[in-house]
């Protein structure tokens, strides 16, 4: 062989090794950024689960809440009716009593 195939067959070489090493430190950057996206997806999605659950707990309060002052307003329903309803009877034995 010629000295000057051996340099054109080492600079192609060399050249070859280069685009190669220059692809695998792409990869690996790549690989990377992918991790970290990964990383960063998993912690918003652990966040919004841990908020989801936040704002379930919150509901169930909520509906504990309204159940109670559902009760609460029953029993004043109750009891307006009651003075309502013994108004009435006053009233009506107050007539009667006037009509004798």
């Amino acid at each position: 062989m010629e000295v000057g195939t051996i340099i054109s067959i080492a600079a192609v070489t060399i050249s070859l090794i280069t685009l190669i090493l220059s692809r695998k430190d792409k990869a690996v950057k790549d690989v990377k950024e992918n991790d970290n996206e990964n990383a960063n997806q998993n912690a918003s999605q652990r966040l919004i689960e841990y908020q989801l659950k936040e704002i379930k707990d919150d509901n169930k309060e909520i509906k504990e809440d309204l159940k109670e002052i559902r009760r609460t307003l029953l029993t004043y329903k109750d009891t307006f009716r009651n003075m309502v309803d013994e108004k009435i009877a006053e009233h009506v034995r107050v007539y009667h009593a006037k009509e004798s």
